[in-house]
């Protein structure tokens, strides 16, 4: 089994958790773009059984259409924004089929990413100039003009607390570098390679997977180099992969745009040159992108209790979190909830830090309306030496503090925020 390396996604430190690996039959549902025809937006299920070594796809169903559809991710309300091939980004309620548009500011929209905080899309040409799209409001996007070694570009993809970039026409042979979205420098790393044009953050590793044509790259953030590269150019099928994502258990699932998903399982070695198993079952005609499952832009779920997670430690999505300027385990985790208030305001605030913080890993339904909150957490927390709890009595005024801050976290955790999650949601069990 893969060791799973640190990731910055939203959390400062956290592990992907590899429970359940073992499971050698599963099914997954991938939300997919069509570069033409009629219904461009859709949903297909692959099924995979380890066994017998097989991947196959359920027929397609129509979710939605725009008057383009390029680039496809999910934003924080659970709404699918769209690339409209042109200077257009679309917002389709989902599930529905009604959409909103607006500009992107002047540049052509293909690809579409969600930034880490979740407030606004990234998008650019296919090779074309940058823009950024805000989200609350949706509303029209602004150019952002780039200087360095590549003034234009394809994708942008988050991993390692940095950013990083694809240039390249749709047949790939691109560049990929490190850009700086703060002040538009871009630096690139490789030129000319046969494997840059989509990428996307692999959860279960926290590297970054680079692919075009019949080529997948494995890219580490932190020794920015390439640990591995799977060449797929032994397959019976014509392949020219362009979006994919990866689950965070060691599959990626890759759009080829002759039609076929690549679908890899590297869940052994951790390695995307040496799988278990490689795959590319044909889906559609004119099959374009996929959006992300995992990381910034995956499809959102229903927040839980941090009575859910004290009792429910497999479904864990990282192994380890950052509480104020500390790293603790899942075991030490688990061991601060299961622990009596006995008014400590410190570790009431703590369960419910510690909720978030996994609710928001699992992209629950609005979890960038609450990160403000879990800043102010982690920095009240790290004005403290040592480890949690801190035994900060309630009716003190710092513990005042921690107790309206604990009171945000758990709105969130209880679903208050998530007007999509109707269901009733299960109440905090230790205060």
């Amino acid at each position: 089994m893969a060791t799973a390396r640190i990731l910055t996604h939203v959390l400062a430190a956290a592990v992907v958790s590899t429970a359940g690996l073992s499971a050698q039959v599963f099914t997954k549902t991938l939300t997919f773009s069509r570069f033409a025809d009629f219904p461009n937006i859709k949903e297909v299920t692959l099924t995979y059984d380890a066994t017998l070594g097989t991947a196959t796809l359920s027929t397609p169903t129509w979710i939605a259409h725009t008057p383009g559809a390029d680039g496809v991710t999910f934003a924080p309300d659970g709404d699918l924004i769209v690339g409209g091939q042109g200077n257009a980004v679309y917002k389709v309620d989902y599930p529905g089929f009604t959409y909103t548009g607006v500009t992107a500011g002047g540049v052509n929209s293909f690809h579409v990413m969600l930034d880490p905080r979740g407030d606004r899309i990234w998008t650019a040409g296919n090779l074309g100039e940058l823009a950024s799209v805000p989200l609350n409001p949706f509303a029209n996007g602004t150019p952002r003009p780039l200087t360095g070694d590549d003034q234009l570009v394809t994708h942008v993809v988050f991993a390692g607390g940095q950013a990083w970039y694809t240039a390249s026409l749709p047949t790939g042979n691109g560049n990929f570098g490190r850009i700086d979205l703060a002040t538009g420098v871009t630096t690139r790393l490789f030129s000319d390679v046969r494997w840059a044009h989509g990428a996307c953050l692999d959860c279960y590793t926290g590297d970054v997977m680079v692919f075009a044509n019949d080529r997948v790259a494995q890219f580490d953030p932190t020794t920015q180099t390439i640990v591995s590269e799977l060449d797929l150019s032994s397959l019976s099928m014509l392949i020219n992969m362009d979006q994919g994502t990866s689950d965070g258990l060691g599959h990626l699932y890759i759009a080829s745009n002759t039609g076929y998903i690549v679908f890899v399982d590297f869940t052994i070695t951790g390695q995307v040159g040496t799988p278990n198993f490689v795959d590319a079952p044909f889906c559609d005609a004119f099959l374009d992108d996929i959006a992300p499952d995992c990381g910034p832009g995956g499809r959102p779920v229903c927040p839980h209790s941090q009575g859910y997670w004290k009792t429910h430690g497999v479904r864990w999505p990282v192994d380890s979190l950052q509480l104020g300027c500390q790293g603790y385990t899942k075991a030490e985790c688990l061991a601060l909830i299961a622990m009596p208030v006995r008014g400590d305001a410190s570790l009431a605030l703590v369960k419910q830090l510690i909720a978030a913080k996994l609710n928001v890993a699992s992209n629950a339904y609005e979890w960038s309306s609450i990160l403000p909150a879990i800043d102010q957490a982690d920095a009240l927390l790290c004005s403290f030496v040592g480890r949690l709890p801190f035994g900060v009595s309630s009716s003190s005024a710092t513990g005042r503090v921690m107790t309206r801050l604990g009171q945000q976290l758990e709105s969130f955790n209880l679903g208050a925020m998530s007007p999509q999650c109707r269901s009733a949601p299960s109440i905090s069990t230790d205060r």
